[in-house]
């Protein structure tokens, strides 16, 4: 389980006291645990953790498009580069476009909604959504 290997890699950084990557987990996973409580102190889901580890993400996406604007220090962009690493590494692999084009073909959908609601059921968090949207587009349109 993914919610398993991110606290056990939290441990390891502060075992070894890599601070960045302790305090980057630490926050991912205090995060994840505010979901659960927050929606009636259920277990932790991997759902949950893909969720948060995304939003990370995100966040040093726009952090490293301003260093490329150069808004950031040369230290800075390795710092985002290293996170953004390390947040990749808790995400499940993503279907390439020709895998997602096979899928839709093979789901029977017949418009754009049902490949959508059919890749979320059965591929939930193993695809980018913009992808998927163009290439149901272009297959039932």
């Amino acid at each position: 389980m993914v919610w398993e290997q991110l606290q056990k890699e939290a441990l390891k950084a502060r075992k070894e006291k890599d601070s960045q990557k302790a305090n980057l987990l630490t926050t991912v996973i205090s995060q994840v645990k505010n979901i659960a409580i927050n929606e009636g102190h259920r277990a932790v889901s991997d759902q949950d953790v893909y969720k948060v580890v995304r939003q990370f993400l995100k966040s040093v996406e726009e952090n490293l498009e301003y260093a490329r604007e150069g808004k950031l220090t040369a230290e800075q962009k390795l710092q985002m580069e290293r996170e953004k690493a390390i947040l990749e590494s808790f995400l499940p692999r993503q279907l390439t476009a020709e895998e997602l084009r096979e899928i839709i073909k093979n789901s029977g959908a017949k418009t754009i909604g049902d490949a959508m609601k059919y890749l979320k059921e059965n591929h939930e968090g193993l695809f980018d959504g913009k992808l998927a949207s163009q290439i149901a587009r272009e297959l039932l349109s």
